[in-house]
């Protein structure tokens, strides 16, 4: 199993609150993550929440089941258990401004440790292509 761990912070165009509460419309992901789709097991999208992405097509899908631990609409943070865990964070940093925080610290079943580094590398890249995406679609609404 590969401990795979990588950060993702990008500097957007638009108000951390538009930002935040398109990160935690967990459904949403599947607009803006390529090839995902999202099913909401349990809860109201807040603590306690389960739910399942699913990345890739065929017998290559990925299953990552999930579970929001944390939600702090105040402070724009979520804390996210899976194999491991994932944090986001929303910062202000202007009127229509905002930094996104995103960090893995993941554990990858099937995949032995000295491809942790270059699947981080892959990892990044296509969280970087989805904040892109999601970036696009917040702008346009």
């Amino acid at each position: 199993m590969a401990n795979v761990y990588f950060t993702v912070t990008r500097d957007l165009p638009l108000p951390a609150d538009a930002v935040f509460d398109e990160l935690i419309d967990w459904k949403g992901h599947a607009n803006w993550v390529p090839l995902t789709r999202v099913e909401v097991l349990t809860g109201d999208g807040g603590p306690g929440t389960e739910f399942i992405a699913t990345t890739g097509v065929g017998p290559l899908a990925l299953p990552d089941h999930m579970r929001v631990d944390e939600l702090d609409p105040e402070a724009m943070t979520a804390r996210i258990t899976k194999l491991g865990v994932v944090h986001l964070s929303v910062t202000s940093t202007g009127t229509n401004t905002s930094r996104l925080d995103w960090v893995e610290d993941i554990h990858v079943r099937g995949v032995p440790q000295f491809l942790a580094k270059p699947l981080a590398a892959v990892a990044r890249m296509g969280f970087q292509t989805s904040i892109k995406r999601m970036a696009a679609l917040i702008a346009v609404h």
